[in-house]
């Protein structure tokens, strides 16, 4: 009976550990730069994208209710409130009270439905976006824990309602931890409030799922939206979250170990001559990140605080993220010495591959392969059979002759697989159902008659093309096309799509196209 009693208790630790931290030795923090803003001490690169922002969203001169208007979007105007709290001048307390009740309005409250305790995208909005729960609701925490003693009490007892019956909705839908930028948020968000408001369900709710993404996560050493711009770029507010303001020492330790771990990854695919993330892209708005305003770049402008370097191109660019400035500011920056100094100088080049475990429709493992030279870099990735246009499933970068970037890429139509090496970028097919396939292609001042059958004229890149395929179209998109391809550029009249016919029962062991780049300096 006690042997009995003994391997009950022996089977029941083992399921209690069955997500637990492994012991990971911790390199001494003088590796890592740790820098916490002070506002009043920004430098002018980092005050302007915050003024900016405030601009862009509180025009001077206008009344705070004017800007809650129709046009108005949630998370902006959230993390425009935040942002009134950090500057705190004359007025800006009240402002900010007045856009977050302005923001409670828009909240679900009918817990017998889904969308219990989500918010609208915008007054217009129709429907309510799940996400919104974790976006807003971590950034009410930033408010609530770093400014409470400015609120007046009613307000505080009002956000605190809030911010549970916000918790509560995020363990009522209880999100795939696969879902890296939402779950990270999500797991913080519950462990936060369960432990302010003693609700132990949703601590222990949050610390589990924690454990689970950590646990993922050391499968392969990749997260599951692997090299996104975007996600990326959410992933790491998320773990910023864990680290400064979680009440658990084992989310605080397990974001340690992901923050580090991340940048390092993120380093090693940023190329700092072309200043971008190496493709592919598992979710991205744009191409060149000198062209759109990436979330990640958002971070990378704030960690190498030199304007000459950063990955933003200011107001001007597409799909703007500067709103994410302001929990950076809240949160503070921790980011290997070793990774840094790789965004702010290209040191050597590389080959990678990295196998991460993504959800996407196609293989459950995906496959990336990437090749970084100093003027050039090309990217690809295998197993995705989802369709979307910012899933980008390979992708090539070059310094061009006036020191913009020329590149092209395959967009995510789940026909294609793409795998390089350190000499071509072959492009496979994934769906012997598919008619054709295409290639998009930029460069300033480039024509369709740069496109020859063997060779594109791309100067200084010059790629060979190599296929049995029948070239059926080589047109110049308008900007409604670009639009929906998720180009992020305004350099419409430059940007070609190539297509190809593929033949009927086509050896999906052979290439449909390869391309083989000739970089001249």
């Amino acid at each position: 009976m006690r042997k009995l009693t003994l391997l009950i208790i022996l089977l029941i630790c083992i399921q209690f550990n069955s997500y637990a931290v492994e012991k990971v030795h911790i390199k001494p923090s003088d590796d890592v730069f740790v820098k916490h803003f002070d506002f009043k001490k920004l430098s002018p690169f980092q005050k302007k994208i915050f003024d900016d922002f405030i601009e862009d969203e509180f025009p001077k001169g206008s009344a705070v209710l004017e800007i809650l208007n129709e046009k108005a979007g949630t998370r902006n105007k959230m993390r425009l409130a935040e942002a009134l709290f950090l500057r705190n001048k004359k007025g800006d307390i009240q402002h900010a009270i007045t856009i977050i009740k302005w923001i409670f309005k828009l909240q679900n409250l009918n817990e017998n439905t889904k969308d219990y305790a989500v918010w609208k995208g915008s007054i217009n909005d129709n429907t309510y976006d799940q996400n919104m729960r974790e976006f807003i609701g971590t950034d009410l925490i930033i408010v609530y824990h770093k400014y409470k003693d400015l609120f007046p009490e009613d307000f505080k007892k009002e956000l605190e309602t809030c911010l549970v019956r916000t918790a509560k909705g995020a363990l009522m839908r209880n999100v795939n931890p696969d879902y890296n930028n939402i779950s990270i948020m999500s797991s913080f968000m519950m462990e936060y409030v369960g432990t302010e408001f003693k609700i132990p369900e949703l601590s222990f709710a949050g610390i589990e799922k924690a454990k689970q993404i950590f646990s993922n996560f050391q499968k392969y050493n990749t997260l599951c939206e692997y090299n996104s711009p975007t996600y990326y770029g959410v992933d790491f507010v998320g773990l910023a979250l864990w680290r400064e303001l979680s009440f658990s020492k084992e989310l605080q330790e397990m974001s340690t170990i992901l923050e580090r771990e991340l940048w390092l990854d993120v380093a090693s695919f940023y190329n700092a001559n072309l200043q971008n993330i190496c493709g592919p892209y598992l979710r991205s708005y744009g191409i060149d990140m000198k062209k759109y305003t990436a979330i990640l770049g958002i971070w990378i402008a704030m960690a190498v605080d030199n304007p000459t370097i950063a990955s933003i191109p200011g107001r001007a660019g597409e799909h703007n993220e500067s709103n994410f400035i302001v929990p950076i500011l809240d949160l503070g920056i921790s980011i290997p010495k070793k990774a840094l100094a790789q965004l702010k100088q290209f040191e050597n080049s590389r080959f990678l591959t990295r196998t991460t475990s993504n959800y996407y429709e196609g293989d459950r493992l995906k496959k990336v392969t990437a090749y970084i030279q100093k003027d050039w870099m090309m990217g690809g990735l295998w197993g995705n059979r989802k369709v979307s246009h910012i899933l980008k499933n390979g992708t090539m970068h070059w310094m061009s002759l006036n020191g913009d970037i020329g590149w092209l890429f395959i967009p995510g139509e789940g026909v294609t697989n793409v795998k390089v090496d350190e000499k071509q970028m072959k492009i496979y097919l994934a769906d012997p159902k598919a008619k054709t396939f295409s290639i998009f292609v930029y460069l300033n001042n480039c024509s369709i008659d740069d496109f020859k059958d063997d060779i594109w004229n791309l100067l200084p890149m010059q790629l060979g093309v190599q296929s049995i395929l029948k070239r059926t179209g080589t047109i110049s998109l308008s900007p409604e096309e670009i639009g929906n391809e998720g180009v992020g550029t305004k350099d419409f009249p430059f940007v070609i799509k190539v297509t190809y016919s593929i033949l009927e029962n086509f050896d999906m062991k052979e290439p449909l196209v390869t391309i083989t780049p000739k970089y001249q300096n």
